[in-house]
């Protein structure tokens, strides 16, 4: 049995011994070529025009029947059955050589049908990597195009087994499995309303109705702030259902904030909200914000953490300190958000046009004073 790799590290096992060693990238890239193709085998002189196509025929035709020789001499059953059969002009997998291959599998599945759980896991268990993730040919543009449209077509077929396996566990009641899908899924696929209603259903059901708010604004403020869009009619229903909810119970109180300005500073009003926010002792960072976003912070406050890396781009500080305010305001801790200028200076440009954001988004809930 051999059984190849392409999704992230390419790897070649022939009844469990790895042989990749003795597979060179090009002769990988004929094997990628080939078992993509859905009659499993190509012509050579396609072959050559997609990684020898820079060079002279001769030392093009060359280069393949070496790398062919390669294949056959190491990809070879027991019995003698090479996994390569070759002609004059066509080179195909052997029908009567057992094998399996990841994109292979991956091509012929058709998620969208399939009802198994453990079957769409597996099937997701292939997605370790990029298609021939360290793939770097030389002067085979062809084939780096190839590739590159491949992967896109991989990364959508990746997004339906998602998609399948969260419903399918959603309604099967599964909800810490389809919690974890959901978020995997929302890393490649952050802007899919249906996931979000999915995941603003299951925190209802399980009273978790102040999680549930902040996500929602969460998601609201990045829709916002990277495509420009607000939630659909049918996701903002789902909010009024969220604070026809909120209303049945007592609000929290106001929290007023005095801060100073410093109109030079880029950042300065953020980074004093920030310090009084943590002054107050009132605010349990982990409810709020991601251990990547606290550590965007960090780099403004120290005391908020280690910032892992720096320096911290604006753009995800901002982004990080607007996801921290509109969850305040959406939680049930706090009524009103007060902010105060102490010295009456203006907000510096970022900071101003972080704020007026918030304003938009927040509503009554913020009051810059």
């Amino acid at each position: 049995m051999l059984s190849i790799t392409f999704m992230g590290q390419t790897q070649f096992l022939l009844d469990g011994v790895d042989v990749s060693g003795q597979i060179s990238s090009k002769s990988a890239a004929i094997l990628a070529l080939i078992l993509m193709n859905s009659s499993r085998q190509m012509r050579r002189s396609d072959l050559i025009g997609f990684l020898w196509g820079e060079s002279e025929d001769d030392a093009a035709k060359y280069n393949l029947r070496f790398n062919l020789w390669q294949i056959k001499k190491t990809l070879v059953q027991a019995d003698g059955e090479p996994f390569l059969l070759v002609s004059k002009d066509v080179v195909g997998i052997n029908p009567h050589f057992s094998f399996r291959c990841d994109i292979v599998e991956i091509e012929q599945a058709d998620p969208e049908t399939m009802d198994s759980i453990g079957e769409l896991k597996h099937l997701l268990s292939l997605f370790r990597g990029d298609f021939l993730e360290n793939c770097s040919l030389h002067n085979c543009d062809g084939f780096l195009e190839h590739i590159i449209l491949r992967r896109y077509y991989l990364e959508n077929r990746k997004l339906v087994v998602y998609h399948r396996l969260i419903h399918l566990t959603y309604e099967n009641k599964l909800y810490d499995d389809c919690l974890q899908l959901l978020s995997a899924c929302e890393e490649i696929d952050p802007y899919n309303e249906d996931i979000v209603q999915i995941r603003l259903e299951i925190l209802l059901q399980r009273n978790a109705r102040r999680e549930a708010a902040q996500y929602y604004q969460m998601f609201c403020s990045r829709l916002l702030r990277d495509v420009g869009v607000e939630p659909s009619v049918k996701l903002q229903e789902l909010s009024k259902h969220l604070h026809l909810q909120e209303s049945k119970e007592p609000r929290g109180r106001v929290l007023h904030l005095e801060v100073c300005t410093v109109p030079s500073l880029p950042g300065g009003w953020m980074s004093q909200v920030l310090r009084a926010l943590y002054g107050c002792g009132q605010v349990n960072w982990a409810d709020y914000l991601t251990a990547q976003q606290l550590s965007d912070l960090a780099y403004f406050r120290p005391e908020l953490g280690e910032c892992l890396c720096a320096p911290v781009p604006l753009v995800r500080i901002a982004e990080a300190f607007m996801d921290l305010i509109c969850a305040l305001c959406a939680g049930d801790s706090i009524q009103k958000l007060e902010i105060q200028s102490v010295n009456g200076a203006p907000l510096d440009d970022l900071s101003r046009d972080v704020a007026a954001v918030l304003q938009m988004k927040c509503g009554s809930s913020l009051v810059l004073l």
